[in-house]
């Protein structure tokens, strides 16, 4: 049965025995490479590595007696170094994910794109399901079966102790034409990729209703009066556009070099592509147009998310100068808000006092996780410093905080929370890194 996930920054690479399940999302267009999976290992020594792609970002990680690890980056490589407590055999899941070098017509995966990991000795039995998008075949490759799932195809891999290697044919892929006009081109696709932003109530926002005399004459809803504000709307336009196509240089353009150096064009670019198309609604535009405008982005998954976004004038163009994304969710009550505030405090207080009995009254009696590897996450945080809260999700019910960066690594704890006698309780922690 798999355990409860705790992430953790990292995947592990495994010496001795392992027997390996593995799921892989591939899309070669964009890149994106997602690979997730479970494995028994019997390690033979307590220090273990192993090796992925340049640029993954480890997202989950669960082992049974982890005590300590560290991650090595390379130009070749991500290098993940652990040590297990004990001997013997134990499960272990993983998630990692990141862009490859993108692929229009052929893709190749294989040892020297390290997209399953690189183990010291050979594993035993890779099981290997690759997800692709329609269109896209296996040239090259043991497989066992090929499946049609939606708007992808899934490909089982032949049981191996070798380490897998595939190369990939899109046989749909065909050379794009150079239009006649480029301008109508442009408009053509925009249409098709983009739907219109939308503007809220601007009763709501606070604006006058218009005259009993406008209203009768069938105004046009009105537009921003303001060219500053107009202009910032042509740019979420664009913005929401370039995010449907998952264009990373077109996002790059509208951002601020600053926003450009923190890699949030790379970022939203890895939106997957299951995820569908993207449309974006105004829900509150400031009285001075230099403020923040607050957008929801929506997907055709369903997935809503809550965008902050000022927008500033920089060498002749409006540039993206701040944004904030998290879920969109219904406002938590302010009571509910109060109660995990209360928590996180008693919570920093007892770790500053090295309190472990104080803590583990905090645990739920329901644990999802080892209590003991939950007490030494917690306490190797810093809490000298104000912990903040940054997200409250009500279902299922967990609360996001922001802690002070440890050895110079910045993450995010999202605790999860279950009613108490008296207060929260603490029913599984999660750790998600921000760079």
């Amino acid at each position: 049965m798999k355990r409860s996930l705790l992430v953790v920054l990292l995947v592990l690479l495994l010496w001795g025995t392992a027997q390996a399940g593995i799921n892989v999302f591939y899309v070669p267009e964009s890149g994106f490479l997602r690979v997730s999976g479970e494995m028994v290992i019997e390690p033979e020594a307590a220090s273990l590595s192993f090796l992925i792609f340049p640029t993954a970002h480890l997202t989950e990680f669960w082992a049974d007696h982890l005590m300590e690890y560290r991650v090595e980056r390379h130009p070749h490589g991500t290098t993940v170094i652990l040590a297990v407590r004990q001997l013997g055999p134990q499960t272990i899941s993983f998630s990692y994910e990141g862009l490859i070098e993108p692929k229009q017509q052929e893709a190749v995966l294989g040892r020297d794109q390290l997209w399953l990991p690189e183990f010291t000795i050979p594993a035993q039995d890779w099981d290997v399901a690759v997800q692709l998008p329609l269109g896209w075949e296996v040239a090259e490759g043991e497989v066992r079966e090929t499946s049609t799932e939606g708007s992808f195809s899934l490909v089982l891999l032949q049981p191996s102790s070798s380490y897998p290697n595939l190369k990939l044919v899109n046989y749909s892929f065909k050379p794009a034409e150079e239009p006649e006009d480029p301008e109508e081109a442009l408009v053509e696709e925009s249409e098709e990729w983009l739907a219109p932003v939308e503007t809220a109530d601007l009763a709501e926002l606070g604006e006058e209703p218009a005259s009993l005399e406008e209203a009768e004459q069938g105004e046009p809803e009105e537009q921003p009066r303001d060219p500053f504000a107009a202009r910032v709307q042509i740019q979420i336009n664009r913005f929401t556009r370039a995010l449907g196509l998952r264009s990373q240089a077109e996002l790059a353009e509208l951002l601020s070099p600053a926003l450009q150096e923190e890699g949030l064009a790379h970022y939203l670019a890895s939106l997957p592509p299951y995820y569908g198309r993207v449309i974006a609604e105004i829900v509150a535009m400031p009285e001075d147009p230099y403020q923040d405008y607050t957008v929801v982005f929506s997907t055709e998954r369903g997935d809503r998310y809550l965008a902050s976004m000022a927008w500033r004038e920089e060498a002749g163009s409006l540039q993206l100068h701040q944004f904030r994304l998290t879920p969109y969710e219904p406002t938590v009550p302010k009571e509910v808000a109060d109660s995990c505030e209360l928590f996180l405090q008693e919570l920093q207080a007892a770790l500053q006092m090295e309190d472990q009995g104080k803590i583990s009254s905090l645990l739920a009696p329901d644990l999802q996780q080892d209590a003991e590897e939950i007490l030494h996450l917690l306490f190797s945080l810093d809490s000298s410093e104000p912990w903040t809260i940054e997200h409250v999700t009500l279902e299922p019910f967990s609360i996001t905080v922001l802690t002070p960066p440890l050895d110079g690594a910045k993450f995010l704890l999202k605790l999860d929370l279950t009613p108490g006698q008296y207060h929260w309780l603490l029913l599984g922690v999660q750790v998600v890194p921000l760079s």
